[in-house]
């Protein structure tokens, strides 16, 4: 008889304690299913906003769309704006005298996929300025010396070159193909990521050499040496891969 008070108790205290564990528990499933809920909401509104980013993305980069065309003029504007017209005037000794130096650099931001910078010769003077937009492993560079400009559509492996708003190369694995049918070779880089400088070839000799952004010490580097005397039609192609080199670092 001693016992009944305390068998009633226990019995009401573990009825107590079941009821106040299902309480819990029911609790916990509603907190993991809340939790799930806004996982996969989370990650259905991430896939969305990827899918719409791509799909504005593929449209603003294909050269036929509005959207390109207001891209490249609005490159081409931070461009005149970086160097107000004060590029110094191009010759054939600014060849050799075209350096890796940057007076000017602005790099992509959280908000901002956009950068751009100037570079300058081994004296210091802006001869080079270029903008470029990405979105994934796509890019759009708009460089710019005092007497030409380059665009380049970059596509994975590929790259899409206009010099002066006309198509004029791809280039691909180290080649440099002129545009249309004949996609005959203008030059070819050679691919030493081990090396100082990347040579050139032209024809079938070597004409000139890219200073290995990579490989860079020198707090002055020229950004070109040339071998040969260069017509302009090689000037273009070996300013086309060297502002191609110089714009990726």
């Amino acid at each position: 008889m001693h016992g009944y008070p305390f068998e009633i108790f226990a019995s009401r205290y573990g009825r107590l304690q079941r009821r106040a564990f299902h309480k819990k528990h029911k609790k916990m499933r509603i907190f993991f299913f809340l939790m799930m809920l806004v996982m996969f909401t989370g990650v259905f509104l991430t896939g969305i906003v990827y899918v719409i980013a791509k799909a504005i993305s593929q449209i603003s980069f294909n050269p036929e769309s509005t959207s390109w065309k207001r891209m490249i003029e609005r490159l081409r504007a931070q461009v005149k704006k970086q160097t107000d017209g004060k590029l110094v005037p191009w010759d054939t000794e600014m060849l050799s005298l075209l350096s890796f130096n940057r007076s000017i650099v602005k790099k992509p931001g959280f908000f901002d996929n956009t950068a751009e910078g100037v570079y300058t010769t081994i004296f210091h003077e802006p001869i080079l300025a270029y903008a470029l937009q990405k979105s994934g492993n796509t890019g759009v560079t708009v460089a710019a010396t005092s007497d030409r400009e380059f665009i380049y559509r970059n596509k994975g492996k590929e790259t899409e070159i206009w010099l002066n708003g006309q198509p004029y190369a791809l280039y691909i694995d180290g080649n440099l193909l002129a545009a249309g049918k004949t996609s005959r070779i203008l030059a070819r880089l050679e691919q030493a990521d081990d090396e100082l400088a990347l040579p050139v070839l032209i024809g079938d000799k070597e004409a000139a050499s890219i200073a290995n952004p990579s490989r860079i010490s020198s707090p002055n580097p020229r950004a070109l040496t040339i071998l040969r005397t260069l017509t302009a039609e090689e000037e273009n192609a070996l300013l086309a891969l060297a502002v191609l080199k110089m714009t990726q670092v």
